[in-house]
């Protein structure tokens, strides 16, 4: 298949507009590249309907083309991510300036219980994540659920003990965590 993507490109490359073609790894669109279609992406500096019609025309029975000016690029932070990881058959890697993409102020917090008593884990682990306590009234075993601070600001946990939020949230998760006396640390990042 590479040997058919280098044709490919070799034969369109030329075409009034083209701007980069790029070979996908196909299991980055949740597909296994060696039974399903090659995807190519092609970045225009002008996107032409004669010439998509062209490329179309002369594309591999299994390949799969998308076809992207820089604008739509912009839009599109998925292809974007994508890209870094493909095969650049002609041209130069796309590069887009961070005022072009509309980012996100957001902090990664870790934080860490080791020192901390079993008790206080699990009042921690409430605090943040919620729980359900049961009771009984009136001889009716009652249970009720409440959400934990991570719910109420839509924070994601990325893995055990780290957890993304919204930089203006943090500090509600860092002041938690204070409470508790369990230790932690922010790096501050920018995402889409």
């Amino acid at each position: 298949m590479m040997k058919t993507a280098l044709d490919f490109s070799e034969k369109i490359k030329k075409l009034p507009g083209i701007q980069s073609i790029t070979l996908m790894d196909d299991t980055d669109w949740g597909e296994s590249i060696k039974d399903s279609n090659i995807t190519i992406i092609i970045i225009y500096r002008k996107k032409d309907k004669q010439t998509i019609k062209i490329i179309d025309s002369l594309k591999p029975e299994k390949f799969y083309i998308h076809h992207l000016n820089m604008k739509e690029l912009n839009t599109d932070p998925h292809t974007l991510e994508l890209l870094s990881n493909g095969i650049i058959l002609y041209g130069q890697t796309v590069t887009i300036k961070a005022e072009d993409i509309y980012l996100k102020a957001k902090m990664i917090i870790t934080y860490d219980t080791s020192k901390l008593n079993q008790s206080e884990r699990s009042r921690l682990n409430r605090a943040l994540y919620g729980g359900i306590s049961t009771y009984q009234k009136n001889n009716e075993r009652i249970k009720k659920q409440y959400p934990g601070l991570i719910e109420q600001i839509d924070v994601q946990k990325i893995g055990k003990a780290v957890l993304i939020v919204n930089r203006l949230n943090a500090s509600q998760i860092t002041h938690t965590l204070e409470h508790y006396s369990a230790t932690w640390t922010k790096i501050p990042i920018w995402t889409y």
